[in-house]
């Protein structure tokens, strides 16, 4: 292949890129503009074009539990307010609206207690989306190797050392923002979680429909994927409680 055929090749390349981000463009903000009119099913089957072709976001997910808490659907508002906490655990407005889809819901779950700092972890880890970590671990790599050449060419050894101290802490952080950016990645791209969706869900003690009824769940109900047996799936509750029910009563997060 010639050079000229190359660049006419990249050039198609990237005028297809260019075509499709005008044209989901163009679809969300004819979504928006639906939304904003009050059309809600017409927004979210514009919403879902754009989702069907691969993309994803806070906003998007966001908007699409806002649209189906119009339509007064609160299994699917539930499941996409926690699809966009997925992608940035700091989202305030879906954390509230969330709350709000919850209190809908028949189930009320009490949730396990957990230790002390793992709950002060984790609420400085979710200050943050895994971008947000990420571009912060890498200011503070760069904030390493200033003050590191500031170490080597202070004038005075108290320079040198204050250099040195403050590029121990800077690196500390910086292995903490790390640690914190892959592991929401980590969960972003996990499927262990997921809401029921139909109005009521039969929990069995085994992965079978003979199996007894330990405890029912209703839609909104959120759980936590332990294991899969063919149709069936062992889930968790946040307050503890076990079962097997049939992975069609749920949709993954």
């Amino acid at each position: 292949m010639d050079m000229k055929k190359i660049f006419t090749f990249i050039l198609l390349a990237f005028s297809l890129v260019h075509l499709y981000a005008d044209e989901k463009g163009e679809l969300w903000a004819k979504a928006n503009d639906a939304y904003s009119m009050g059309q809600y099913e017409t927004a979210l089957a514009d919403y879902m074009q754009i989702e069907d072709a691969g993309f994803e976001s806070y906003k998007l997910y966001y908007n699409m539990g806002n649209a189906y808490y119009k339509t007064d659907n609160m299994g699917k508002a539930i499941l996409y307010y926690e699809k966009a906490l997925k992608l940035n655990p700091a989202g305030k407005d879906a954390m509230n609206n969330l709350q709000i889809a919850k209190l809908r819901t028949l189930d009320k779950i009490d949730v396990l207690p957990e230790f002390i700092i793992a709950t002060w972890v984790k609420d400085i880890r979710n200050m943050m989306s895994s971008n947000g970590w990420g571009y912060t671990a890498i200011g503070l790599l760069v904030l390493v190797c200033v003050l590191l050449l500031l170490f080597k060419f202070a004038p005075t050894t108290g320079g040198r050392k204050f250099s040195f101290v403050l590029a121990c802490v800077a690196f500390l952080f910086f292995i903490f923002a790390l640690l914190f950016a892959v592991n929401l990645r980590v969960r972003a791209n996990s499927d262990d979680f997921a809401v029921v969706m139909v109005p009521v869900s039969n929990v069995k003690s085994a992965p079978n429909s003979t199996g007894n009824n330990l405890f029912i769940l209703h839609e909104g109900s959120k759980v936590e994927i332990l294991e899969q047996a063919g149709k069936w799936c062992r889930i968790e509750i946040s307050d503890g409680r076990q079962g097997w029910l049939e992975g069609k009563d749920i949709e993954v997060i």
